[in-house]
């Protein structure tokens, strides 16, 4: 985890520090390690965007040790940042769904009238992103980038009980650090307006986000560990699709 860690703020350190410095000394270029160069008229700018995707959860509970069983629901969030042309930098609000079926051998899926009582775990995420973008000769790019940040992760688990009825097995949150890498594909759409032109670029992507060890409590009543502390990891993959409108 702490090698992980790591390895995402350096990732971040070289695209936010490293690459400015190397433009400021070439004043017309900068030429990156797959040898495709970026011309100083490359489109800059401050951006909005969006995404929404499938998010797919696999929390690691008290090392590994009891087994979950997620279901892939929904991610979404909005980023605000600047585009210096070949590499861009944004703040990022993202929220991800899940629900859980299985903890250890404890069913996690309630009988309800309205089968609308599931478990569910929540992650709320605050980052920092970095993203190298490398274009082609026509309006498709290529981007990979890290991140680091802060997340809360909340769980609201409970087991079958009696009748409709069901069981709390952990109703908890806590916060911590957060890291993710991402990569995908864009495509560029120009709007040469006389005043005010702007760029939009759809993207398609994956993203792996994972927080370090958060730590919860068991329920009273829960059938495992009743009244006992515990640790989660919470680690996603994420399919998106986005977008991001480019002012210049």
């Amino acid at each position: 985890m702490k090698q992980q860690l790591v390895l995402a703020f350096l990732v971040f350190v070289a695209v936010v520090v490293i690459c400015p410095n190397a433009h400021a000394q070439d004043g017309t270029e900068i030429q990156v390690e797959t040898q495709v160069q970026i011309q100083e008229d490359q489109v800059t700018g401050f951006y909005v965007g969006g995404h929404l995707g499938a998010n797919t959860a696999d929390s690691e509970v008290n090392g590994g040790t009891l087994a979950t069983d997620e279901d892939t629901l929904i991610g979404f969030g909005g980023v605000l940042g600047y585009d210096f042309g070949y590499f861009r930098v944004d703040g990022e609000l993202a929220l991800r769904f899940n629900t859980i079926d299985r903890l250890g051998g404890i069913s996690l899926n309630p009988p309800s009238v309205w089968k609308g009582d599931p478990s569910t775990t929540k992650a709320l995420s605050y980052m920092v992103n970095g993203y190298f973008d490398l274009p082609t000769d026509g309006p498709l790019s290529f981007y990979a980038g890290a991140g680091i940040g802060f997340a809360t992760v909340s769980i609201d688990w409970k087991a079958p009980g009696v009748f409709f009825s069901h069981v709390p097995v952990a109703d908890d949150n806590d916060s911590g650090l957060a890291y993710q890498f991402s990569g995908g594909i864009g495509y560029e759409i120009d709007f040469d307006r006389e005043i005010n032109p702007i760029t939009i670029v759809v993207t398609l992507g994956y993203r792996y986000f994972a927080t370090e060890e958060l730590q919860m409590m068991f329920a009273s009543s829960s059938p495992i560990n009743p009244g006992s502390p515990f640790t989660i990891e919470y680690q996603s993959h994420e399919f998106l699709i986005g977008a991001r409108v480019l002012f210049h």
